[in-house]
């Protein structure tokens, strides 16, 4: 029998641990540490969970050299590293972790191919649910990896595929874009599932965090909780929540009007007969 007619996406992810442990998970980040951030407990709860990075996490602006990495590619490789080797904690095989590695801050130039890249993904995993970022304006490779993700769903209907359905992870940078903050910006989401960690998830995690020598960003707020939610319905091509986006501090090199543009040419592309980028 269907397991899908005898019970909900929100029971397959966040029941009991037994149910959970059934389910297929895929998890679409931006960098490598954003789901062990976001998620890593709940993570650590499934049997079955491919993690898909979309850029390689290196960042910009001199990082690498402060980070005492001669190169960009040495830079990258230990932070894979160092996410693969949190990850096996909660025993994700390492062949689970598919890597696009593109650039940081590069994405939202690339949304269209970006697009079609996680819609080849997802046809191949076949997962039951996907987590991914909201859209909040914090980051823009998190925004880029969530107008993806999005879009690459929609194509997915639209070509007679059964989409998985969609959580959100609550994660979103400060405005000084450092300080990872595990809650979401108000928006008319529906309920927030708020996923409590009890000692040895807590403990877990913290050995997972302790993975990281090249992010030291980790708050204790992320070893107590984790909030998931089902996503809004989305106007990608303009601010989120009427506000303004966060991106010219990251020195990205799109600004919020770039974004909006960005977002209305990938959609042109992908869906030729639909004007509205949702």
């Amino acid at each position: 029998m269907d397991r899908g007619a005898k019970r909900s996406a929100h029971s397959d992810l966040f029941g009991t641990r037994e149910l959970a442990r059934e389910t297929h998970c895929a998890v679409i980040v931006a960098h490598p540490d954003d789901e062990v951030i976001g998620a890593g407990g709940l993570i650590s709860r499934l049997n079955n969970v491919t993690v898909l990075h979309i850029t390689d996490g290196v960042p910009g602006n001199g990082y690498v050299a402060e980070a005492g990495y001669s190169k960009r590619s040495d830079y990258a490789q230990a932070r894979r590293r160092d996410c693969r080797k949190a990850l096996a904690l909660a025993k994700v095989n390492p062949e689970h972790v598919i890597e696009f590695g593109l650039g940081c801050q590069q994405t939202p130039l690339k949304l269209a191919d970006l697009t079609r890249q996680v819609a080849s993904f997802l046809m191949h995993t076949s997962p039951d649910v996907v987590l991914t970022h909201p859209y909040e304006g914090g980051h823009p490779d998190h925004d880029a990896t969530a107008f993806a993700t999005h879009a690459a769903l929609r194509l997915l209907r639209r070509n007679g595929f059964k989409p998985p359905s969609v959580f959100e992870i609550a994660l979103h940078p400060s405005r000084d874009g450092k300080k990872r903050v595990l809650d979401f910006l108000t928006s008319g989401a529906a309920e927030i599932t708020t996923l409590l960690l009890d000692e040895k998830a807590r403990d877990l995690k913290q050995q997972m965090f302790a993975c990281f020598t090249t992010q030291p960003v980790l708050q204790r707020e992320a070893f107590s909780r984790e909030r998931f939610r089902k996503p809004p319905r989305y106007d990608f091509a303009a601010p989120p929540r009427g506000g303004i986006q966060n991106y010219e501090n990251f020195g990205t090199v799109v600004n919020d009007s770039d974004w909006q543009a960005l977002v209305q040419e990938a959609w042109s592309s992908l869906f030729p007969t639909e004007a509205k980028p949702h």
